[in-house]
């Protein structure tokens, strides 16, 4: 019974804690990370402002090659959109949608994961003929007391970027 007691009172004292810690730990998370690739800019700018060539590069099409893919409005373009599904719960389904294009440089998405966030993506493209530098980044607001699981993402999101862009970096320079 002591036993009992003893892990209530720490279950209760590690959610007390948590709840807490929540008032003070921002809101407010942005991951971001960048590669430097061995192929020309052009290059990688098509495999980052077209959705049909996310295939080429996505780790979620990697872990569910039968996930399905619909893209609408002119790929590429602003408003264009591509929605996916899988019975694989690390994929699951969403959409994201391209709200701003600055050609050749800049691609602003709005994801939507349902009820796991809408959060803001973006990648970067500087570089030149011969090299390019390429940054993904993402923008997420968790509100109160859900925030608090946003530090303990720091890891997981890095990891998810990172590998996304050794991908990209992989499927650009064999292409360049």
């Amino acid at each position: 019974m002591k036993i009992i007691k003893f892990l209530l009172i720490l279950i209760l004292s590690v959610l007390a804690l948590g709840l807490i810690a929540g008032l003070f730990i921002k809101k407010d998370f942005h991951y971001e990370k960048s590669i430097e690739i061995n192929a020309p800019k052009s290059v990688v700018w098509g495999y980052i402002s077209n959705f049909q060539n996310h295939e080429k590069w996505s780790q979620w099409k990697k872990i569910d090659p039968n996930m399905k893919t619909i893209i609408t409005g002119e790929d590429g373009k602003t408003g264009s959109r591509m929605e996916w599904s899988s019975d694989n719960s690390k994929v699951g389904s969403g959409s994201q949608t391209i709200t701003n294009i600055i050609e050749g440089e800049r691609v602003d998405i709005n994801l939507d994961f349902g009820d796991r966030g809408q959060p803001t993506a973006f990648y970067n493209l500087s570089g030149d003929s011969l090299k390019s530098k390429a940054t993904w980044g993402m923008d997420m607001h968790m509100d109160y007391p859900f925030n608090v699981m946003g530090v303990f993402f720091s890891g997981m999101m890095d990891d998810m970027l990172v590998t996304g862009l050794d991908m990209l970096k992989d499927a650009a320079e064999k292409r360049k």
